[in-house]
C-alpha cells in the first residue's frame, strides 16, 4: 500500500517509493531520475500522481517482481515480517490471508480506482510520510553511504569512490521546505511522520518540523524517527511526549568493540546509556525505544549479546537484514563461523508466541519480535556462501586492519580461507 499512502523523500530532495528500496541515487536510471523527479523541481502533488508513481501502482496491483523490492523478499523468504508487511496491515490486509484481506480491505476502493484509471491515485494528500533531512552524520558506518554520512562522502571523494557533493540537505531549500511541511501539516488525517538522516539531530530543521507539527495541532499521530544515539536532548523528549505515539529508533549493530568499528565514530556504551536516559524521560504509555540494527556479516557476533540487552530492558526490536552489498551478508560469512555462532543463537530461549493478529509494530510483543529475529539470524546462517563474496568479505575486512586487532579478529576466525 506505501504507493498509495506514503511519500519518501531522500537527503538529495529526490522523491522515493519506498524506504525500503535502495536510494534512487544507486539505481541504474538514476541521472534522469534524480534531475526531474525532486522537490527543487517538482512539486509533490506532482510527484504523487506522475508517471512514474502510476507505473509503480499499476505494477503492484498486477504482482509485477520488482528487483527493487529485494530487501522485502529476503526478509519475507527468513521468515522476518518486512516493511511490506507491516505497511501492509495499515491497510488490514494480512500476508497471511492476503487474497481475502485484500478484498474486504477498508482501502479496496483506492487500489481499485487506480487500476481503471492507469495508475492514478484518488489519495491527493497521502497519510504518511518518511523524510530523509539529509546526510550529515557524525559517523562512518561500514554498511552505510555517502548519502547517509558526510562523513563517508568526504572519505570516498578523498579516494575516488565517489563523486557527488559531500553535503546533500534538501531542507535548505527555503521554497521546497515551506511546500513539503506546509503539504504535510495541512493533511486533515495526517497519520504517520518519520525523520531520517544522516543524523537527524545534526539538522536544525528536525526540531523545526517538530514545531511546526505542535503549532499545526497534528499531535494525534504516530512519530518516528532514527538516530544514532550519539545525543539526548531532554527538553526534545518534553516535545515528543506531546504526540499521540513517538517511535524513538536507536541504529546499534551490537555490543561492545565490534560495533565501535562498524558504526565508526560511535562509542557503543555512551548510545548504551543514552537509550537507559530515553527510558527515563518519555512516557512510558505512548513514546516507545526500538533498537534498530541491520544485521550483517559484520554485527552478526554479538548481536545476540545486543538482543540479550533488549529483552533485559523490555527494549523492542525492529531491524532490517542487509542486503547490500552483497558480500556483506551473513550468508557469506565461511562455513565453520557459521556453524560456531549457530551454536550460539540455538541456546536462546524462546517465548510462546504472539497472537496470529498482533501487529509486528506492537512493542508489548517486544520479545515474540525479537525471538523472530533470533529466527532470522539463525535462518542465515544456514544458507550457503557464494565463496566470490566470502573471499570479497575477508579482504575488505584484512583492509580495514581488522585482523591486526586480536580483539576482532577472533570472531572471523576461520580455517576455510
Amino acid at each position: 500500500m506505501v504507493p498509495w499512502f506514503e511519500v519518501h523523500i531522500n537527503a538529495d530532495g529526490t522523491y522515493h517509493t519506498c524506504g525500503a528500496q535502495p536510494n534512487p541515487g544507486r539505481m541504474p536510471f538514476a541521472a534522469g531520475f534524480i534531475e526531474k523527479h525532486n522537490v527543487h523541481n517538482m512539486r509533490l502533488e506532482d510527484w504523487i500522481n506522475g508517471e512514474y508513481q502510476n507505473r509503480v501502482r499499476l505494477s503492484k496491483l498486477n504482482g509485477v517482481h520488482e528487483p527493487r523490492c529485494q530487501m522485502c523478499y529476503n526478509e519475507e523468504i527468513s521468515g522476518s515480517s518486512s516493511k511490506r508487511v507491516k505497511e501492509n496491515l495499515k491497510s488490514k490486509i494480512d500476508d497471511n490471508a492476503f487474497e481475502l484481506t485484500y478484498r474486504a480491505s477498508p482501502d479496496l476502493a483506492h487500489f481499485e480506482f487506480s487500476r481503471a484509471n492507469q495508475g492514478l491515485t484518488d489519495i491527493l494528500r497521502p497519510v504518511s510520510y518518511h523524510l530523509s533531512l539529509g546526510n550529515e552524520c557524525n559517523y562512518a558506518c561500514k554498511m552505510c553511504g555517502p548519502w547517509a554520512s558526510t562523513q563517508l562522502a568526504v572519505e570516498g571523494l578523498k579516494n575516488g569512490t565517489y563523486s557527488g557533493p559531500a553535503k546533500l540537505n534538501w531542507t535548505e531549500d527555503e521554497s521546497a521546505w515551506n511546500h513539503i511541511t506546509d503539504y504535510i501539516c495541512e493533511t486533515e488525517n495526517l497519520q504517520f511522520v518519520h525523520l531520517i538522516g544522516g543524523e537527524p539531530y545534526m539538522n536544525p530543521r528536525f526540531e523545526e518540523l517538530i514545531d511546526k507539527l505542535l503549532v499545526a495541532g497534528r499531535t494525534d499521530i504516530y512519530l518516528g524517527f532514527t538516530t544514532n544515539g550519539s545525543v539526548v536532548d531532554i527538553n526534545l523528549i518534553e516535545k515528543l511526549n506531546a504526540f499521540r505515539h513517538v517511535d524513538i529508533g536507536i541504529s546499534i549493530e551490537c555490543m561492545g568493540v565490534l560495533n565501535d568499528h562498524i558504526r565508526k565514530g560511535t562509542k557503543t556504551d555512551k548510545v548504551l546509556d543514552n537509550i537507559d536516559l530515553y527510558l527515563k524521560y518519555r512516557k512510558e504509555s505512548h513514546v516507545y525505544v526500538t533498537v534498530r540494527p541491520v544485521p550483517s556479516a559484520l554485527s552478526v557476533h554479538t548481536l545476540y549479546d545486543l538482543y540479550l540487552w533488549c529483552v533485559d530492558r523490555r527494549v523492542d526490536v525492529m531491524t532490517n537484514i542487509l542486503a547490500r552489498p552483497e558480500h556483506l551478508q551473513i550468508r557469506q560469512l565461511p562455513q565453520d563461523v557459521k556453524n560456531r555462532l549457530l551454536a550460539k543463537y540455538q541456546q536462546w530461549m524462546f517465548s510462546g508466541p504472539a497472537p496470529a493478529d498482533s501487529n509486528p509494530r506492537d512493542p508489548t510483543w517486544f520479545k515474540q519480535h525479537i525471538d523472530s529475529e533470533i529466527q532470522v539470524a539463525m535462518y542465515w546462517l544456514q544458507q550457503a556462501a557464494d565463496p566470490e563474496k566470502t573471499t570479497k568479505l575477508y579482504n575488505v575486512i584484512q583492509s580495514w586492519g581488522w585482523f591486526n586487532n586480536p580483539e576482532i579478529s577472533k570472531y572471523f576466525e576461520t580455517r576455510l580461507l
